[in-house]
């Protein structure tokens, strides 16, 4: 690489990409070469292994040239493992991938949007277990629902190196995070950029039931009782939506005349 090269890398943004793992041979490869494969290259890749024994530690030596940063030790989960990342982290913004996640050749797109260095940049994903799209725009009241996946997040500095993850949420202490975040006023920008192919049959998708108990408390102490009651509004008429959509289903099915008339 020449000294312009070098010259032009050092004025763009520095991202950090944080990969967790622990005992992911059969994918930590895959995603590495996501990483090491992108054409931004002003980026620092981070990997904090939780101790794997099955063979994840020969494949990071294999890409160890490229790794800024590569610790193996036990840990509390995976949100410990991030809130290591976080300390070791020095980029302007920081996202996180798992093991079974694959970046895609979109970092300079996102970093084309990033016009103040206190914003929460975020696209979308794609699911890896259908090629179904999630993202989108979030609001308020949209994140009261649905999180915005973590693997489509772009933390800055100045929240990445001031609020950690909260262990006592073993699948869901990002949505935690950002429930707050939103809260306090931090603002989150959509890229419109499709960021990863995300594993949604992960840990995250057996749900997590310390923040179900706490989703509520949560959400008022973020944005008041207003929207505990439009929370609690939505979910009422959902839950009625689908019960009137098995009735109808039922009785359709039962009812070949109805049918006929519908």
């Amino acid at each position: 690489m020449n000294y312009n090269s070098l010259n032009n890398i050092a004025k763009t943004p520095r991202v950090s990409i944080g990969i967790v793992v622990y005992n992911g041979v059969a994918h930590i490869g895959s995603a590495l070469r996501s990483v090491v494969n992108q054409d931004y290259k002003n980026i620092e890749i981070i990997v904090v292994d939780g101790g794997s024994s099955d063979g994840t530690l020969n494949i990071l030596e294999e890409f160890s040239q490229y790794l800024t940063v590569k610790i193996s030790e036990p840990d509390l989960g995976i949100y410990d493992a991030m809130n290591k990342v976080c300390s070791l982290a020095t980029g302007d913004w920081l996202i996180f991938l798992g093991c079974d996640d694959v970046l895609l050749n979109t970092i300079d797109k996102v970093v084309m949007k990033m016009n103040s260095p206190d914003v929460v940049y975020y696209g979308d994903v794609i699911f890896g277990s259908t090629g179904a799209f999630y993202g989108g725009e979030f609001s308020k009241r949209r994140l009261l629902k649905m999180n915005i996946c973590h693997q489509a997040l772009f933390y800055p500095k100045s929240i990445y190196k001031s609020y950690l993850y909260d262990l006592k949420y073993k699948w869901l202490a990002d949505y935690a995070l950002n429930i707050k975040l939103f809260g306090l006023g931090v603002p989150f920008f959509y890229t419109n950029v499709m960021v990863s192919i995300y594993n949604d049959k992960g840990g995250s998708s057996q749900g997590d039931a310390d923040f179900e108990k706490a989703r509520l408390s949560l959400i008022r102490s973020a944005f008041g009782l207003m929207y505990v009651a439009i929370y609690v509004f939505d979910k009422t008429t959902e839950k009625l939506k689908i019960r009137a959509s098995l009735f109808l289903k039922r009785l359709l099915g039962k009812n070949n005349l109805l049918r006929c008339f519908l």
